[in-house]
């Protein structure tokens, strides 16, 4: 009664899972927990489980059962995550390197404010993470219509600036949490003074 109460809110799962349910019948399990007993399936098969199996299909404890591919499945998709994540960051990074590595190492000063670029995408994080922005986040490392510096007076960032690469003008120049610059005026005379070294980067 309660496996024809669950279809019938759920017909799409009499097809998708029709041959699972006769064989658990054919060999008389009882779905006390239907609804568990449906999400425990679903499991078995993103884990790629033989769903003919009588023995898989009608664990003596559906709770220890249940809760244990819970957990595999958890880790699986971990691993996916993880295994993602690495494909993308070697995208970002060999995307970062064709957009990027021409600009490494470039510096420019007034004596007073230091600005250089951001040479790995690990800085890009870690200038995000400190100035509490998202220069990291949200990817500006493959940006390429602009190059980000970072402006330091001494051993303390006073401004992360964006810096347009068609025009030389700033995008933008932003403090800590994006605040606003008490030397964002400074910056641009800094960088419209040293266009020529960008300039000259871009087109190398």
């Amino acid at each position: 009664i309660e496996l024809l109460r669950y279809l019938t809110y759920h017909p799409m799962e009499v097809d998708k899972r029709w041959n699972s349910i006769k064989i658990a019948m054919r060999h008389g399990y009882k779905f006390e927990d239907v609804s568990k007993w449906f999400d425990y399936v679903r499991m078995l098969e993103t884990m790629d489980k033989d769903l003919n199996s009588p023995t898989l299909l009608m664990p003596e404890d559906l709770n220890t059962a249940h809760d244990l591919y819970v957990r595999k499945v958890n880790r699986k998709r971990e691993e996916e995550r993880r295994e993602a994540d690495r494909k993308k960051a070697i995208e970002d990074q060999a995307k970062f390197m064709e957009l990027k590595s021409r600009y490494f190492g470039l510096s420019m000063t007034d004596g007073q404010i230091n600005l250089h670029t951001l040479d790995s995408i690990d800085d890009y994080y870690e200038v995000g993470r400190k100035m509490a922005i998202c220069v990291g986040s949200a990817h500006y490392f493959n940006k390429s219509e602009s190059l980000v510096l970072v402006a330091y007076i001494g051993n303390k960032q006073v401004a992360t600036i964006e810096v347009s690469l068609s025009d030389y003008t700033i995008i933008q120049c932003r403090g800590y949490a994006n605040g606003s610059c008490e030397y964002s005026k400074q910056i641009a005379d800094i960088i419209k003074a040293n266009t020529s070294l960008i300039e000259e980067r871009k087109t190398a």
